[in-house]
């Protein structure tokens, strides 16, 4: 009798220490001047298909053969990590070349 106490004991402890949840964790994800251009171009201008995170903001741009870039409009680097991923966001950051780097929770 006491050995199936035991086995049952030992066994709703494995069950629950397996159902307890797993403990989150944060992480930096980056994205290019493409990858913001997606964003650009749902929620700031059609037309752009560029973006940078630049040291006045997030700016957002159509490239213009030997011209350059023409300016659409400027947007929010937070909204625009909102819209590339759908992890919990906690900060959207200026990364390496312009890009943006979303600091979520997963």
């Amino acid at each position: 009798m006491f050995s199936f106490i035991a086995t049952a004991a030992l066994a709703s402890a494995g069950f629950l220490s397996a159902a307890t949840p797993a403990q989150a964790a944060i992480v930096d994800i980056p994205f290019g001047p493409l990858s913001i251009g997606e964003y650009c171009a749902a929620k700031i201008h059609p037309d752009a298909w560029i973006g940078f995170y630049e040291a006045s903001g997030l700016k957002c741009y159509t490239p213009s053969g030997s011209s350059g870039l023409i300016f659409r409009g400027a947007g929010d680097p937070y909204l625009a990590c909102k819209h590339l991923t759908a992890d919990v966001i906690m900060a959207a950051l200026r990364g390496p070349s312009d890009g943006i780097i979303c600091r979520a929770v997963r």
